[in-house]
């Protein structure tokens, strides 16, 4: 028979009526396309900012401990093989790489065959960004397996840290995760409005269905009203958060 959705006992209100109309008309219009855009770069700031830190703590563990025990050779050998033998300290590095690999599928769309997990735009954009980050790896495997020098394990190592923050505060500064969270919050709510009314409305007299969609415009508003009050709080809440902690660092590295 196929795999069919459950529509409920009460069947859907045609897209004519009013109130279900103007519902459709912000989430299709306002609330999904944000939250669309927003997720994008959410996705891609938090992966990038998972990925700089497993490259920031390998790399310069692997130079704290060349620094904090001299007589370790770790960096005897710039190269995975020499020709006589294999750079140990380099294969153990090769662990970092399939973490970071993992991470960078962590948003890959799998179950995209039965069409219900995510629609066709957003598979091909959840597919690209996930071979894009997974690729942006090899620039440390390569590091890694041949040009393993101290000098450059550590300026990679420090490019990692620098780029964990930058992308945290990145994301921090312009919302990416709470606005789509925000407007992903904002379309559940509001289908759940349209579910809420499509059953009041069911079965009842004229001058009653007047009455709900008289309610239920009122309620769709304040609902508005409030998403935009949340924003602004939201927004001025992550620069002040950002603010003080850059502020933080400053006086913690006076000290």
């Amino acid at each position: 028979m196929g795999n069919q959705r459950y529509q409920g006992y009460i069947k859907h209100v045609d897209t004519d009526d009013p109130v279900i109309s103007e519902i459709n008309w912000f989430i299709d219009t306002v609330y999904m396309p944000a939250h669309k855009r927003a997720d994008k770069s959410s996705k891609a700031t938090r992966t990038l900012s998972v990925l700089f830190s497993i490259w920031a703590f390998t790399l310069l563990g692997v130079f704290a401990a060349a620094e904090l025990i001299p007589n370790l050779p770790i960096f005897t050998q710039s190269l995975i093989w020499d020709g006589y033998d294999f750079n140990w300290v380099a294969l153990a590095v090769l662990p970092s790489f399939m973490l970071a690999v993992f991470v960078s599928f962590r948003n890959y769309p799998f179950k995209h065959g039965d069409n219900n997990f995510v629609g066709d735009d957003e598979f091909t954009w959840r597919k690209r960004q996930s071979f894009v980050l997974a690729s942006f790896n090899l620039i440390f495997l390569v590091a890694v397996l041949f040009a393993f020098t101290k000098p450059l394990i550590c300026l990679l190592g420090i490019t990692c840290a620098a780029g964990f923050l930058l992308t945290y505060m990145s994301n921090r500064l312009f919302g990416f995760t709470s606005s789509s969270i925000r407007n992903q919050t904002m379309v559940f709510s509001l289908e759940r409005l349209k579910r809420e009314y499509e059953v009041a409305i069911h079965s009842e007299e004229e001058f009653e269905v007047d009455r709900i969609q008289a309610d239920t415009f009122k309620r769709l508003f304040l609902m508005v009203e409030g998403m935009i009050d949340r924003r602004d709080r939201e927004i001025l809440g992550d620069h002040y958060k950002v603010h003080n902690s850059a502020f933080d660092l400053v006086k913690g590295l006076k000290k």
